[in-house]
């Protein structure tokens, strides 16, 4: 359950029509097969804008139902903090975890990777499935902490794509393993006193952590290399506590 006792459900922005909202089928069916909600029950709706709603629910089938408006709630003030997270293919479960993690902890877009040291590789005809589990994954993770709007799931991509998406970033940060790496505080010191909101974009390796050439692409596109101490973190973990940090320094978990 969420803020206020009420449900939250997401819906294109067209699904608004006037005074009603009509829900599609992937909603639908969580709301008739799984929850059991009935007819009559008040939840919340919320667009990938970020305008929200209290609805009450008026009908409900396993393809579409609808929804009528009660009330316009105001919008959510934005965060201090705008982060992209680069993320490599990791093995089995654990790159959802920080799906899961990772939009619990505040990040506003997640980038999936294909880096040369991945041991993961998904074939071209299986990447529109896979995507469309990690933002599925992702959304029901932002229905369990509040979040609106949710994050932006993007498609596997290449480093080019990641780089490129963060260009205009006013902090880029890369863990990095090898010489040369500043500490994270260092990093961070850098941007006391700018305004927000910040926008920061974070990239991790992935088993093995970067190669060079890699590495080397990041830093000349602006990141900088960062270490988070002596010991060697999971390419699981990498993310997860970069995310952190720089939540607990620049965002709203101070």
């Amino acid at each position: 359950m969420t803020r206020d006792g009420l449900r939250l459900f997401y819906i294109p922005p067209e699904a608004v029509q006037g005074g009603q909202v009509v829900l599609g089928a992937e909603e639908s069916a969580h709301i008739h097969r799984v929850l059991k909600i009935q007819a009559g029950t008040i939840c919340r709706l919320a667009t990938p804008e970020g305008q929200e709603y209290k609805v009450e629910l008026t009908a409900i089938s396993a393809n579409e139902s609808t929804a009528r408006i009660i009330e316009h709630l105001p919008r959510r003030p934005s965060p201090p903090l705008s982060v992209a997270l680069g993320l490599p293919l990791l093995k089995g479960e654990r790159f959802e975890w920080v799906l899961q993690k990772g939009c619990e902890l505040g990040a506003d877009a997640f980038h999936p990777l294909a880096l040369e040291r991945c041991e993961v590789r998904i074939q071209e005809r299986r990447r529109a499935e896979r995507h469309k589990r990690w933002r599925r994954i992702v959304l029901e993770a932002a229905k369990q902490c509040d979040r609106v709007p949710p994050p932006f799931t993007h498609p596997l991509g290449g480093l080019d794509d990641f780089l490129a998406a963060t260009e205009d970033s006013d902090l880029k940060i890369v863990g990095y393993l090898g010489e040369g790496a500043i500490s994270l505080h260092e990093a961070l010191s850098g941007m006391s006193g700018a305004d927000a909101p910040l926008r920061v974009a974070i990239l991790t390796g992935p088993e093995g952590d970067l190669t060079s050439e890699e590495a080397g692409r990041a830093m000349d596109a602006g990141f900088l290399p960062v270490s988070l101490g002596p010991r060697i973190l999971r390419a699981d973990t990498a993310p997860v506590s970069l995310l952190t940090i720089v939540q607990h320094a620049l965002g709203d978990m101070g």
